[in-house]
């Protein structure tokens, strides 16, 4: 049997290795967080979840449809009934409209990241390691953690983090570098979440504004503390990249009163910077990246151009990756 590392437990390395056990191989998958999600991840408290990173997610080819239905009937995703709405400002006035469409969007039960805990169940699972090096002898793979334990005897390496965190860690294995953009494929997001009575008539709302992309509201999402979450653009997120977290309360909470008209008291909740969040357009998305001869893959959303559905997808080609050359090296004389 094939021994397997994966590193990452985002919905990329989740898939990847539920597709691979299913097909026989030994699969350990490795993170440095303390609970598998990756950026589908939801913060816990006392009066519920709070999803500081994807708000949701849709679904458009064959294999992620049937993929969602499967958790749809066991109950770890639900549709999330939302009315959707458009922020915009221009030339200092704010403009609010209601924007219904007919798209399906889907969340997590009770939290975001349900669906990948599901993948990942019966999968081995090392959480709070962070792998430093990687190490390839007589047709093994090493791991090298950053609190000096090591994992032996892997036949191949499928990385599934953020592109940079990939090219750091192949630089400091002495590794081929992998791209020749790695910085530049992910951008970062600050995320807020404040808590106010007042409640919205929209709990998702698209922003054509100078410093926000997307503000959710969890009034209607099964599990989560009532509040509202803020999440801003890549400009504004990346030039006060290092502010403290009462920069970003003051940010969104001016917004709040300004935009929404809430007079409300607002309380903060819990202020989260995202550097590897959403996908630079400006940039071509890779597709997997491979050293086939080294047994090593790398893969993610941002493979294929973002999004929840091309990390699924990115799993499902990563794992058919390694299936297809250990067929053909079995077909060669």
């Amino acid at each position: 049997m094939k021994k397997i590392a994966v590193l990452g437990a985002g919905l990329t390395g989740a898939t990847v290795a539920a597709t691979l056990i299913q097909k026989g191989y030994q699969v350990t998958v490795f993170d440095k967080g303390r609970a598998a999600g990756g950026r589908m991840s939801s913060k816990r408290t006392e009066q519920g979840y709070l999803d500081m990173g994807a708000q949701y997610f849709t679904a458009r080819s064959d294999s992620f449809k049937q993929q969602v239905k499967l958790w749809l009937d066991d109950g770890q995703v639900e549709i999330w009934s939302c009315s959707t709405a458009l922020l915009s400002l221009a030339e200092g006035l704010s403009s609010l409209k209601t924007s219904e469409d007919e798209q399906a969007r889907y969340i997590g039960v009770p939290s975001m990241q349900s669906p990948v805990k599901a993948l990942l169940q019966g999968v081995p699972l090392i959480n709070g390691c962070r792998i430093q090096q990687l190490d390839y002898q007589q047709q093994s793979w090493t791991l090298f953690s950053d609190n000096g334990l090591s994992y032996t005897g892997f036949d191949a390496v499928l990385l599934t983090l953020p592109p940079a965190q990939v090219q750091q860690l192949v630089v400091q294995s002495r590794l081929p570098e992998l791209f020749d953009c790695a910085d530049e494929l992910l951008e970062p997001c600050w995320a807020v979440a404040l808590h106010t009575d007042a409640r919205p008539a929209q709990d998702a709302i698209f922003c054509q504004h100078p410093k926000l992309r997307f503000i959710s509201h969890q009034q209607h999402k099964t599990g989560r503390k009532s509040c509202y979450i803020l999440h801003f653009n890549t400009a504004f997120s990346a030039l006060y990249l290092h502010e403290a977290e009462q920069f970003w309360f003051a940010q969104a909470t001016a917004i709040l009163r300004q935009e929404l008209h809430i007079h409300q008291e607002i309380t903060p909740l819990l202020a989260h910077r995202w550097l590897y969040a959403s996908q630079n357009e400006q940039v071509a998305a890779p597709g997997l990246i491979a050293l086939p001869n080294l047994k090593l893959w790398a893969g993610g959303d941002w493979s294929y151009g973002g999004r929840v559905e091309n990390a699924y997808l990115a799993g499902l080609n990563l794992a058919n990756a390694v299936i297809e050359q250990d067929k053909s090296q079995q077909d060669t004389p």
